[in-house]
Formats: structure tokens, C-alpha cells, sequence
């Protein structure tokens, strides 16, 4: 199950990321008036240059969040994919509003409603598209 999956998963988790970047910078300045950097907060956070926040972004939506799902999500959270990939997505936003934007210097859900409705969709579309690409189990 693992091996035949990790392909699809990890592809997801790169065009999810993607997406999730994009939104990020060019959707929530319409929204809230300035561009949600990750890897900016990121490389904030651990006193390093942009572009190593950047990459630390893209290895955990690429690599850490899609092998987590397979591991385990894929085989436990009941639904069709896209569905499977979203609610496995909603814990790791609450963890990410509550521990880590903190960290980052950016208060509780980034202090603002809009930027963690922002956020919240960067998450959930993240899950959708990697969900909907890894598929659903095969019944044996």
C-alpha cells in the first residue's frame, strides 16, 4: 500500500504546496491586504535566510505531510480521497494556528479572523488536492 501510494502522495503533496503558496501570495492580498509568506515566517522563526523557509515549506508539504497521511490518515479516515485529505488537514492547521504562528511572533490564528480563514483554505485545498491524487483504498 505504502510503496504503490508514495508517488501519487508525494505529487500531491507538491502541487498542493504550490497551490497552497500561490494563494497564499497573490489571493490573500485581495483578502486581507498583504501576501501570507510561509516561508518567510518560517525562516523568521529559525534566524535564517527566506529561501531556506521556503524550502523547509516545500519538504514538509511535499515529503512530511503526504508519508504522515499515508502512515496515518489514508487507511483510518473514512470517505472518498479529496474528503480523507481535508479532514487530515484539520488538525495540522489547528496546530499551525495554535503553536506555530505564535511561535512565529504572529499571535493566536495570526491575531486576525481573515488571515486564519486564509490560512484555514490554504490548508483544506491542500488536503483536497493531495487527497483527491493519492485516491481512496482499494477494497481487498
Amino acid at each position: 500500500m505504502f510503496k504503490n501510494n508514495l508517488i501519487k502522495a508525494l505529487l500531491g503533496g507538491f502541487i498542493g504546496t504550490i497551490v497552497f503558496t500561490v494563494m497564499g501570495q497573490f489571493i490573500a492580498p485581495h483578502i486581507i491586504g498583504f501576501p501570507m509568506n510561509i516561508g518567510k515566517m518560517i525562516a523568521g522563526m529559525i534566524h535564517s535566510p527566506e529561501n531556506v523557509g521556503v524550502m523547509i515549506h516545500f519538504v514538509m508539504g511535499t515529503i512530511l505531510f503526504p508519508i504522515s497521511y499515508l502512515l496515518l490518515g489514508y487507511n483510518r479516515i473514512p470517505g472518498p480521497g479529496w474528503l480523507k485529505g481535508l479532514l487530515y488537514l484539520l488538525p495540522i492547521y489547528l496546530v499551525a494556528m495554535i503553536v506555530i504562528v505564535p511561535m512565529a511572533g504572529k499571535g493566536l490564528f495570526f491575531d486576525s479572523f481573515p488571515a486564519a480563514m486564509i490560512a484555514l483554505m490554504g490548508h483544506l485545498i491542500y488536503g483536497v488536492i493531495m487527497g483527491a491524487i493519492i485516491g481512496t483504498p482499494k477494497k481487498a
